[in-house]
């Protein structure tokens, strides 16, 4: 019976050793992780469109065939501009660059890269942000 006894013993103390250990083990990897303040969120805000106002002018080529820039003022302030002329919807190739409003008219002046045929300077299509920049994808 001294013998069964002493084994229990045995069995208890190493029980205990091994619970020790892994809940040092586990503290160790709890008490290591450090996680920086950081700042989360979600939000929403309108999209809105600007409105277009003119008078609207446009500067044709020596000859009067084609259209080498239009002007026009948005309703606010724009930090980037885009405009294209064409018959129908635009496509890549159409727009051009026009850069950010004037500062107080909120004038722009779009000068386009190849002028317009004024056969095809039927729409006039405006893209405009208040931050950041215009994108048209190809």
């Amino acid at each position: 019976m001294s013998k069964f006894i002493g084994k229990r013993r045995t069995a208890g103390i190493v029980a205990i050793m091994v619970a020790c250990v892994a809940g040092a083990s586990a503290y160790a990897f709890t008490a290591s992780n450090t996680v920086s303040a950081h700042t989360a969120g979600a939000g929403a805000a309108a999209v809105t469109g600007y409105t277009v106002t003119g008078p609207t002018d446009y500067t044709f080529s020596a000859d009067g065939l084609t259209v080498v820039s239009v002007s026009f003022a948005l309703d606010s302030a724009a930090t980037d501009v885009a405009a294209a002329l064409s018959a129908a919807d635009p496509v890549h190739a159409d727009w051009a660059d026009c850069g950010a409003t004037a500062a107080i008219t909120f004038a722009v002046t779009c000068t386009f890269g190849t002028p317009v045929a004024n056969a095809n300077a039927l729409n006039l299509s405006v893209a405009a942000v208040s931050t950041g920049t215009v994108t048209i994808a190809p």
